[in-house]
């Protein structure tokens, strides 16, 4: 069957209760006397943050099943691009992940994203692709250990970089050269190497390029370079990478 339909029909009843519960909750705190409100208007903002992120983390889960669904079956699907910052998709992956991370010991950072210019991208598969890296990464990393997602503009060349660092037990030379391949190499205990090749698909899909270096005991750091403007791109509109669902 298709696993992203499938995967889209488990998770609606979930996007459909977070509304909901998303309007009993603003209803009730509507009801509450003045002197009740104001003690009140913490909690009604972290509700409201923690339901967002229900809503948003749904919505995410239902895009990627339907992107790896494509993989597996070699379907190519046009990207989206709309203008908006790196700087929100990498915060929104850290924002994901970081529980996990932080069970495991790992600081997740960032160097440099904030002063990046805007880029046209699909924010679905930039948000897929970093999450991809990092979320790779966690196992690798031992606790007290970092993974960092810098940047920085080349202005002449039109392009952003975009680097994921971390500090793990890096990457033996036949891992290393099967990666961006269809002979790639999954270290993870029932992995598919998937995540990999969707990274690159990502990236070839913006017009980008993609390097690792990597060396065992050294850790890894994947380079992404990023075109302003990817090669063929549709009408943008100027809708935030961070406000697409």
């Amino acid at each position: 069957g298709d696993v992203g339909h499938d995967a889209k029909n488990l998770l609606t009843p979930l996007v459909l209760a977070a509304q909901l519960l998303q309007l009993e909750l603003n209803e009730l705190f509507s009801e509450l006397p003045p002197s009740g409100a104001s003690k009140a208007q913490a909690s009604h903002e972290r509700c409201n943050e923690v339901i967002a992120l229900l809503r948003d983390t749904t919505t995410r889960l239902q895009n990627r099943m339907k992107e790896i669904a494509d993989c597996v079956q070699g379907v190519t699907v046009p990207p989206e691009f709309t203008r908006g910052r790196i700087a929100d998709v990498v915060n929104y992956v850290f924002k994901t992940l970081d529980t996990l991370a932080e069970e495991k010991g790992i600081t997740l950072r960032t160097e440099g994203l904030e002063s990046l210019p805007a880029i046209l991208a699909d924010e679905n598969r930039l948000f897929n692709a970093f999450y991809n890296l990092v979320n790779n990464a966690i196992p690798e990393v031992p606790a007290g250990g970092s993974i960092t997602i810098r940047g920085h503009a080349k202005p002449d060349a039109g392009v952003v970089v975009i680097e994921v660092a971390d500090t793990g037990r890096g990457m033996p030379p036949h891992v290393r050269s099967h990666l961006f391949t269809s002979r790639v190499i999954s270290r993870k205990p029932g992995g598919t190497g998937l995540g990999t090749k969707i990274i690159k698909d990502v990236v070839d899909a913006h017009g980008g390029q993609i390097t690792v270096d990597s060396e065992e005991g050294q850790g890894t750091t994947f380079r992404i370079l990023l075109p302003l403007c990817p090669p063929r791109c549709a009408v943008p509109t100027d809708e935030s990478l961070s406000g697409k669902a």
